[in-house]
C-alpha cells in the first residue's frame, strides 16, 4: 500500500513531463545537478535521434551516451517514447524561439503563410527527427498523452489564426473551429510522413505544404477570408513571403 502512494506519474503537459505524486504534488526537479543529468539526457537524445533515427535508437546507447544508468532513462521518462517525444518537442521549441517573423502578427494570413514555409524548410533539414516524430504520432499503441504533446505542436501554430476566423464568422457554417484545427494536424503530419517516406521530392515540399493546407482552409472560409486565401493559391509560386522567409539555423 506504501508503495501505491508514493507511485510517481508522469503528465505532458506541452513537451515538458511534470513529475508528480499519487496526491498530484509536484515532486519537481529541485537540485542543479539532476537538471543538468535531465537535459544531457534530451540532449544526447536528440543527437542519436539525428545520427540513427528512431528505429536503431536503444535505451542503452543512450544511458551510455548520457552517463547514466538505463533505470535512470525509465524513472525520468517512464519510455523511450516518452523520452523521444520529449527531447524533440524540446527541440521544437527552441528552435521556435529562434524564428524571426516579418509579420509579428498570429493571427494574419501572411503570419500562418510564413510558419508554413519555415518550418516545412527546417523540416527538410531535419529528416530524422520528422521521421521519429510521424513514426511516434502514428503508432497504434501511442500513449495517448504523448500523441496528445505532439499534436500540439503543429495546433499552436494554427489555432490562433482559425479561432480569429471563427470569431470574425469567415469559417463556413458547418465547421467547427477544433475540429478544424485538429483535422489539419493530421494533414500536416500525413504529409511530413510521406515526405519522409520519399514519396514527395524534397524540392516540392514546401508547395506540397502550403498548397493542400490553404485548399483545406479555402473550402473551410467564407467571404474576405476565403477571397484572400482563393487570391493565395492562384498565385502561390510567385508569393514573395516564400523567397523571403528565413531559416534559423537547425
Amino acid at each position: 500500500m506504501a508503495s501505491q502512494a508514493v507511485r510517481k506519474s508522469v503528465e505532458i503537459k506541452g513537451s515538458e513531463p511534470v513529475q508528480t505524486g499519487a496526491k498530484g504534488r509536484s515532486l519537481g526537479y529541485a537540485s542543479p545537478s539532476i537538471l543538468a543529468r535531465r537535459n544531457r539526457i534530451l540532449t544526447e537524445t536528440r543527437k542519436m535521434i539525428a545520427e540513427v533515427g528512431l528505429a536503431r535508437l536503444a535505451m542503452d546507447d543512450i544511458a551510455r551516451r548520457a552517463n547514466v544508468a538505463k533505470r535512470t532513462l525509465y524513472n525520468a521518462f517512464q519510455s523511450k517514447e516518452h523520452l523521444v517525444a520529449t527531447a524533440i518537442s524540446r527541440y521544437f521549441e527552441a528552435y521556435e524561439s529562434k524564428i524571426k517573423y516579418t509579420n509579428d502578427d498570429a493571427t494574419t494570413l501572411d503570419w500562418m503563410v510564413e510558419r508554413l514555409i519555415i518550418v516545412a524548410r527546417r523540416n527538410l533539414t531535419i529528416r530524422n527527427y520528422t521521421r521519429a516524430l510521424m513514426d511516434i504520432y502514428h503508432s497504434s499503441d501511442v500513449d495517448p498523452q504523448i500523441r496528445q504533446a505532439i499534436h500540439d505542436i503543429a495546433a499552436r501554430s494554427h489555432a490562433p489564426w482559425i479561432r480569429k476566423l471563427a470569431s470574425s464568422r469567415q469559417l463556413q457554417p458547418w465547421i467547427k473551429p477544433d475540429a478544424l484545427i485538429s483535422l489539419l494536424v493530421r494533414y500536416r503530419y500525413a504529409l511530413a510522413q510521406a515526405w519522409t517516406e520519399g514519396e514527395i521530392a524534397e524540392e516540392d515540399l514546401v508547395l506540397e505544404v502550403l498548397r493542400g493546407f490553404f485548399t483545406y482552409m479555402a473550402g473551410a472560409t467564407r467571404g474576405r477570408a476565403r477571397k484572400e486565401i482563393l487570391d493565395l493559391l492562384d498565385n502561390l509560386e510567385d508569393h514573395p513571403l516564400i523567397k523571403q522567409a528565413t531559416l534559423p539555423a537547425a
